[in-house]
């Protein structure tokens, strides 16, 4: 008996989901353009970290344009490595740490929207002594990673920011 009233309290809900979306329903807020990215412009060092900011902008339609009322202002990443285990056998855990500077700035009187702030990401690596030339690789794959991490964390903050 209970299952029974289960089932059809189950298909109540989802005869009624279906008929709300079928009428056009939708949540306040979850419009075409609710959470569109800014065209921006952008001002960073040649690298690859402005390289994967630039796609990630690209990605979400908001590609770099010089035209842009607001400017990305990109510092030089800085990059530290930690390392999480004592000794110097075996394998070892080091923690990689990608910080960047960026500010937001609208381009007609320069005025920031975004002062001075920092992207920060980062991640853990497990290597082993035994094989050097399997450390830069991981790394590599590693820092990519996190540029690519900080490029999403730029996106979603242009995404957030409210403009007038």
């Amino acid at each position: 008996m209970k299952r029974r009233s289960l089932i059809s309290h189950a298909l109540i809900v989802l005869a009624t989901t279906m008929l709300l979306a079928g009428c056009g329903f939708q949540l306040r807020g979850i419009g075409d353009n609710a959470f569109d990215v800014p065209t921006v412009a952008l001002s960073a060092p040649q690298g690859e970290l402005r390289d994967a900011v630039v796609q990630a902008l690209e990605g979400a339609r908001a590609g770099p344009r010089e035209d842009a009322s607001l400017r990305v202002n990109l510092g030089e990443e800085r990059i530290s490595e930690t390392s999480l285990t004592i000794g110097n056998s075996g394998s070892q855990q080091r923690r990689l740490t990608l910080s960047v500077p960026f500010s937001v700035q609208r381009s007609e009187d320069n005025a920031y929207v975004l002062d001075q702030q920092t992207l920060e990401t980062s991640t853990t690596l497990s290597v082993d002594n035994d094989n050097l030339l399997s450390q830069g690789e991981l790394r590599n794959e590693a820092l990519a990673s996190l540029r690519q991490e900080a490029a999403r964390q730029l996106v979603n903050r242009l995404r957030a920011l409210e403009i007038p």
